[in-house]
């Protein structure tokens, strides 16, 4: 999952949603720096990402992806799964994405001083590029590895990647939906409200 699933796992508990945002940035012993609700984003978010690595359904996502981006497929299949969550919003939510993606966007600014330097340093350009709402079209997904391939060791085999997607895209739907209410029972006294 990527950002905006994992901020939807997170219920409406602010604190929770900043812990999930940031998990990926915080290592080892900073963790107890960190509020208790903060903490419990952060063990939610590790959580999330464990169920995924070990599931079937993701796992047959990951391995169409294999091929060309090895042990980078999850983060490409996560990115894949944000696209069927935002796309089809409207089945986990009958508040408009728009407006949840304000409510993520400044419960995170509102935050800010706690964010790791490293989340401070792309945070703005997720907001001014909407990328939470920008998932929903397969052009934001294809921005979002671009931009991923040019800041990190991603393979820069974007159109690869959409070809993928493209070629598979009812199989991946049909799998995240899947995925999504099996990790969503899984974890429903986990996620605070």
């Amino acid at each position: 999952m990527n950002y905006l699933a994992h901020l939807y796992l997170s219920g409406r508990n602010r604190e929770v949603m900043v812990g999930n945002f940031i998990a990926d940035d915080v290592k080892g012993r900073r963790l107890d720096s960190y509020s208790t609700g903060v903490r419990r984003g952060i063990l939610l978010h590790r959580q999330i990402d464990q169920y995924m690595d070990r599931h079937e359904i993701a796992a047959e996502g990951r391995a169409r992806l294999y091929p060309i981006y090895h042990h980078y497929a999850g983060v490409v299949n996560d990115m894949f799964y944000d696209h069927f969550l935002a796309a089809d919003w409207r089945l986990y939510s009958a508040e408009p994405l728009w407006r949840y993606s304000v409510f993520c966007y400044t419960t995170l600014l509102s935050h800010w001083f706690e964010l790791p330097v490293s989340v401070r340093g792309y945070l703005p350009y997720i907001i001014l590029r909407r990328r939470l709402t920008a998932y929903a079209k397969v052009s934001g997904i294809r921005e979002s590895l671009d931009i991923m391939s040019r800041h990190s060791s991603l393979p820069g085999r974007t159109d690869d990647a959409i070809c993928i997607l493209l070629d598979h895209y009812e199989e991946y739907r049909t799998e995240f939906h899947s995925f999504f209410a099996q990790i969503r029972g899984n974890l429903k006294d986990e996620i605070p409200m």
